[in-house]
């Protein structure tokens, strides 16, 4: 079984500004069936919008659409910043946790001894808040490879309930103020509610990038290989 936790240094202020901005949230807009008393729909447009540039840049290989493309890839640029009040919640989120992200995707995901460069991609993002009642069914995620769960009410016994690869079933050891981060594939779900229970949950995936370095060398050794700018590329950082 694998999973990760983080806990953000100014947790305890994070967690109460959330639950004034979930407070407000419009419960007429909500676009799925879902067991939960408060919740803002993933399956909605705006689900889509982080509202962090920095976690929305994709990139395509430009040569699938174009056989006489320059350049190797086509970077798609980030949605614009969602001002709307029931979006407000992402900004103030990102703000505490976008920085266990990256420190995730260097413990884990793109280890610093393989010299390469990562990059973030958060896909989408919702919250749930449940109360005395409300459950959740197994499930796990399509298109990503990671799952972050930020716990803004915890209570005692009420850990998401995870199914690792082998079968095995488990409750993570987290608490109140803490991301949890696992696999997208391991079926999962909330035990049914006895105390308010509220998260932040997001699907995300950590691409490699090459560096100056990496990119240097190839066009040395192999210049017939490589058509591309190095516009955009680091130096690799420990």
């Amino acid at each position: 079984m694998s999973y990760w936790c983080y806990t953000p240094e100014n947790y305890e202020e994070l967690n109460s500004r959330l639950r004034e901005e979930i407070k407000i949230f419009p419960t007429g807009k909500q676009s799925q069936k879902q067991a939960v008393s408060h919740y803002d729909g993933y399956n909605h447009a705006k689900s889509i919008n982080i509202n962090y540039p920095d976690f929305q840049r994709y990139r395509t290989y430009l040569t699938w659409h174009s056989p006489d493309a320059l350049t190797g890839y086509l970077e798609s640029a980030p949605q614009p910043i969602d001002e709307s009040p029931d979006q407000k919640y992402k900004i103030i989120f990102w703000d505490s946790v976008a920085p266990l992200l990256h420190k995730f995707a260097r413990d884990v995901a793109v280890r610093p001894e393989t010299k390469l460069n990562y990059q973030i991609f958060v896909d989408m993002m919702w919250f749930h808040q449940m109360d005395k009642g409300d459950y959740d069914n197994w499930h796990n995620h399509v298109s990503c490879q990671w799952i972050g769960v930020y716990y803004v009410d915890l209570p005692k016994g009420e850990e998401t309930i995870l199914i690792d690869y082998e079968g095995r079933e488990f409750q993570p050891e987290v608490s109140e103020g803490q991301l949890l981060i696992f696999p997208a594939g391991y079926i999962h779900k909330s035990p049914d509610c006895n105390n308010r229970k509220t998260i932040v949950s997001f699907n995300f995936n950590v691409g490699s990038k090459y560096t100056i370095d990496i990119i240097e060398r190839v066009k040395k050794t192999h210049p017939l290989n490589f058509f591309d700018t190095t516009e955009g590329i680091k130096e690799f950082k420990q």
